[in-house]
């Protein structure tokens, strides 16, 4: 629904970055941290996600989260997901740090397209075992897409999420959100009840 016109408009707004023939990107996307529960399908791959990460910091890369970096439609509280997974917040304060960032919103963090989430949930972060505030991505500003266009060339790359123009995961996202909170509850908890029984 509306997928060109979503698509050019999330085009002329992109942020551009320019790069060239020694650049390094790498580009992930729909990692889907949760807040470490059970039900936090990111606690599987986590380990691999954070190695993979750790390698390309050291190796100089830029890290483009291409959306859904985050699992926000089910894990409504951010503080919970920043403790549950420190290593890998460390790791991507890293990249902020040295401008090595890029994070483009998805339909499942799309929060972040609001400055005052982003504000109120990434610049800072609590020390829970020294019991202070520290910055964290102070300064952080999502994107809703990205254009890589190359210094010598002209040529451009664009970069989104690709729920642009999907009705459920653009313009319904509430309501999408509300039936994955009531039924996504029901069905782990069928699950977990029908295991129990086994």
């Amino acid at each position: 629904m509306f997928t060109d016109r979503r698509l050019t408009e999330a085009y002329k707004n992109a942020k551009v970055e320019y790069f060239d023939d020694d650049s390094k990107y790498v580009f992930m996307s729909d990692v889907h941290r949760g807040d470490g529960s059970l039900s936090d399908e990111f606690t599987r791959n986590r380990d691999i996600y954070l190695y993979a990460l750790q390698h390309y910091y050291r190796n100089d890369y830029t890290y483009v989260e291409a959306g859904d970096g985050d699992e926000m439609l089910e894990y409504s509280n951010f503080e919970h997901t920043k403790n549950a997974h420190p290593a890998v917040y460390d790791t991507i304060k890293k990249f902020f740090d040295e401008d090595r960032l890029v994070k483009i919103y998805g339909n499942h963090d799309i929060f972040l397209k609001y400055p005052s989430y982003v504000k109120k949930n990434y610049y800072t972060n609590y020390d829970e075992y020294n019991e202070v505030f520290f910055d964290f991505l102070k300064g952080l500003e999502p994107v809703e897409a990205l254009v890589l266009k190359h210094r010598d060339t002209g040529q451009e790359i664009l970069t989104v999420h690709g729920h642009q123009g999907d009705a459920p995961n653009d313009q319904f996202w509430r309501l999408t959100m509300l039936s994955l909170n009531i039924f996504g509850d029901f069905f782990m908890h069928l699950v977990s009840a029908i295991l129990l029984v086994q």
